[in-house]
C-alpha cells in the first residue's frame, strides 16, 4: 500500500476532526460511530486508527476545534453581534455548526477523561474571552458577568432548540426576548 504524504495525512486528519465535530454537535458523542465519521470525511474506516488512538481521543480534539470556532466567531465582531448570532434561528437550527456547549454539555460531564477535560478547558477559555470583551475594571467581576452571560445564552439556546420542533413561534419569541436581555448581563 502506498504511503500518503505528510500534507495529505494532515488534510485527512483535519477532515476527520471537522466531520466528527459536526456529527457530534448534531447528534451527540455516543450516537456517532467511527465508520460514519470517516465516511463523512470522505475516507475509509481503516485509516482512522492511523490518526487517532480512540474515538475518545478524536472527540477531545474535535471539541477543541469546535471551541476554537466559537472563539473565532467572538473575535470576528463585537460582543453584541456575537450574542445576536448565538441566539439566532441559524444557530438554533444548525447545532452541527455552532457552539459545542449546548450540544454536548450533558454528555461531556458524564464522559469525563480527555473529553471532559477538553470540554472544561474550552468553557474556561471561552468564558475568559467573553470576560475580556466586557466593560469594567475588576477582572473577577467581568469573569462573573461573562459566566452569567454564557449561562443565559447556553440555557436559552438549549430551551429554544427543545421548543423548535413543536412550537417554532415560542422558540422564536424566546430567542428575540433573550437577545434583548442578554446584553444587560454583560454590563457592570
Amino acid at each position: 500500500m502506498a504511503r500518503v504524504s505528510r500534507e495529505t495525512a494532515a488534510a485527512h486528519r483535519t477532515a476527520i476532526v471537522r466531520a466528527a465535530g459536526r456529527l457530534f454537535r448534531a447528534r451527540g458523542l455516543e450516537r456517532v460511530g467511527v465508520a460514519e465519521i470517516t465516511r463523512e470525511a470522505g475516507l475509509t474506516h481503516g485509516g482512522f486508527y492511523g490518526h487517532f488512538a480512540s474515538k475518545d481521543a478524536l472527540a477531545a480534539e474535535a471539541l477543541e476545534a469546535a471551541f476554537a470556532e466559537s472563539r473565532a466567531r467572538l473575535d470576528e465582531g463585537t460582543i453584541e453581534s456575537w450574542v445576536k448570532g448565538y441566539l439566532s434561528r441559524t444557530h438554533r437550527d444548525h447545532p452541527d455548526e455552532g457552539c459545542p456547549i449546548p450540544a454536548l454539555a450533558a454528555e461531556a460531564a458524564q464522559t469525563g477523561g480527555a473529553i471532559g477535560q477538553a470540554f472544561a478547558e474550552g468553557v474556561s477559555r471561552l468564558t475568559d474571552l467573553v470576560a475580556e470583551r466586557l466593560d469594567g475594571d475588576d477582572p473577577a467581576d467581568r469573569r462573573g458577568r461573562a459566566a452569567a452571560l454564557l449561562a443565559t445564552l447556553i440555557g436559552g439556546l438549549t430551551l429554544a432548540r427543545s421548543l423548535a420542533a413543536t412550537d417554532r413561534e415560542a422558540s422564536d419569541a424566546l430567542l428575540r426576548d433573550l437577545r434583548r436581555r442578554a446584553l444587560g448581563l454583560g454590563r457592570p
